[in-house]
């Protein structure tokens, strides 16, 4: 009888064990103290639902208190990056939206968009076709298609090259446009463009787009000799907050500065609705001590930014931007003597009229391919 008793108990224990580390688990999510940021993932953290008889019916303070709860988990970063690994350990690489690839690089998978990038295309040609002065762009393609050699065996197709093609060829002949596609798939086995755990382009890469803008835009660029290198350690991107992969090696950001530039020679205005700061630098150094250290670049996004250098002789420059924009922006800086840095995204007044307020020498557009294909904001140019 003993024996019997014995052998049920033990062949329970699994279930035992199960629900205990869920008792346990459930008693630990009320009773441990709530984050409402978290540093790894970069993101805001649910407050708990508020309840009603409306949400309850709708389903609504269920999905709810189900994000409160996955976001609240205890040891919340461990249990993803196990899951994270698993994914990897049983050949779903990518499940995540992000490729492991060789060298320590995660790649965001492809975009796979082109009717809203075929749109935008028609917004800007429409836009050149009705103004008076020169219009460039640039199209910058993504990290998995530069860096084609280090990803995954199995992977979706990076098709980034016959796109930015397409979207260039749509944009007629008042607009300059620069495929930088050619001479960053060259330069990618000797330079690192783009960063390892970020889907952003690195200050090289940024350094590489001015030089490759300049015969169409008319500059004479600066050479690399001409900076200075400050390298910041410690950087983790988005790819890498969104892959969970806890392992990889961080990122190096340099902030390059033009040796033969004075202090105090640089402005940098702010603007974001009534809001206003200025900075004496293209860079922002508080942002360093943030989880997130790429809006060290011109203090990340802004509506409107007004960046001065009197170390520079005439020249004002439009450039309407994603975030790539705020690398390469302090490089125009050393051929422009102003420009005004938009974000359409929090921009809400017609570009023509600013550009005619402003009487600016040129307008430039630069996107992220990816983005590019995602925005819808174009369509309020004027």
């Amino acid at each position: 009888m003993r024996k019997m008793k014995k052998t049920k108990i033990i062949d329970f224990m699994p279930a035992i064990i199960f629900f205990g580390f869920i008792f346990v688990i459930m008693i630990l999510l009320f009773v441990l103290p709530k984050s409402e940021y978290s540093a790894q993932e970069k993101k805001k953290l649910a407050d708990f639902p508020e309840m009603n008889v409306e949400k309850v019916v709708n389903a609504e303070f269920q999905n709810q208190l189900d994000t409160y709860m996955s976001d609240h988990i205890p040891a919340r970063n461990f249990w993803a990056g196990l899951s994270s690994d698993y994914e990897l350990a049983v050949g779903r690489n990518g499940s995540k939206g992000i490729y492991l690839g060789s060298d320590g690089y995660l790649f965001p998978k492809p975009t796979k968009s082109t009717d809203n990038l075929m749109k935008n295309a028609g917004y800007i040609k429409e836009f050149a076709d009705d103004s008076d002065i020169p219009i460039y762009m640039t199209v910058v393609p993504s990290s998995g298609f530069i860096n084609s050699s280090k990803l995954p065996f199995n992977h979706e197709p990076y098709i980034d090259g016959e796109m930015i093609a397409s979207f260039g060829k749509s944009l007629g002949d008042n607009v300059k446009f620069t495929d930088v596609c050619k001479s960053f798939s060259e330069l990618s086995s000797s330079r690192q463009l783009y960063y390892k755990t970020d889907h952003h382009w690195t200050s090289e890469g940024a350094f590489e787009c001015y030089k490759l803008l300049a015969p169409s835009m008319g500059y004479d660029p600066l050479s690399e000799d001409a900076f200075s290198k400050k390298k910041i350690e410690g950087f983790y991107g988005t790819s890498y907050s969104k892959s969970a992969l806890w392992m990889m090696a961080p990122d190096t950001i340099e902030l390059w500065q033009n040796k033969a530039q004075p202090k105090d020679s640089v402005t940098v205005e702010i603007t974001d609705g009534k809001d206003s700061k200025k900075l004496s630098s293209y860079f922002s150094y508080e942002q360093l001590e943030n989880d997130d250290k790429y809006p060290v670049f011109l203090d990340g996004n802004h509506s409107l930014v007004r960046i001065k250098n009197s170390n520079v002789t005439g020249g004002k420059l439009i450039v309407v931007k994603d975030s790539y924009g705020h690398t390469i922006v302090p490089f125009l800086s050393q051929n422009y003597s102003e420009i005004i840095m938009v974000d359409m995204r929090y921009y809400k007044k017609e570009i023509s009229a600013l550009a005619e307020k402003e009487k600016a020498d040129g307008i430039l557009f630069i996107y992220s391919l990816d983005n590019l294909a995602a925005d819808n904001n174009l369509a309020y140019l004027f």
